[in-house]
Parts: C-alpha cells; sequence; structure tokens
C-alpha cells in the first residue's frame, strides 16, 4: 500500500518528516526501509505485473546508477509538479 507521508504515522513506521521531504521512503511488511530510488525499485516490485520485472532491472548494477541519476532529477524538480 502506497500512502503520503503527510497523512501517514511516520513513528509507527520508523520515519521522520525530514526523511520524507527529502525522498521517497518505503517500509516492507518486515519493517525494512528503503529511500530515494530503492524505494522507487521496492515499488514497483510489489506492483502488478509487469512492473515487477521493472523494479528488479533498475536495482542491477549499472543500471541502479542510472536509476539514481533519474531519480535526483526528478527529485530535483518535484515542487514543479505540485500546482499549489
Amino acid at each position: 500500500m502506497c500512502v503520503a507521508y503527510q497523512t501517514a504515522d511516520l513513528a509507527a513506521l520508523g520515519l521522520t518528516r525530514e526523511q520524507c521531504e527529502l525522498a521517497a521512503q518505503w517500509v516492507a511488511a518486515d519493517g525494512q526501509q528503503q529511500s530515494a530510488n530503492f524505494a522507487a525499485a521496492a515499488a514497483l516490485r510489489n506492483a502488478r505485473l509487469p512492473y515487477p520485472l521493472l523494479g528488479v532491472l533498475i536495482n542491477l548494477p549499472g543500471i541502479r546508477r542510472l536509476a539514481a541519476f533519474a531519480y535526483g532529477q526528478v527529485a530535483q524538480r518535484r515542487q514543479c509538479a505540485n500546482p499549489n
């Protein structure tokens, strides 16, 4: 399940507001946390087909570096996507 951090119980998830403002976060059912491009990959791996394959691919060495770069570029500009 994906939820906006503004409505989530961050303390129960072991996250801070600062972590969530900095990057996307993924908290697995077992409590394992991942951030940024790793969180995006985890979300994809837990989605419906065909997205899990993409989540696996972007964590492969070499591609992971490109995914991190792409995530950083999008994250730097995310305020541009917010019309408010």
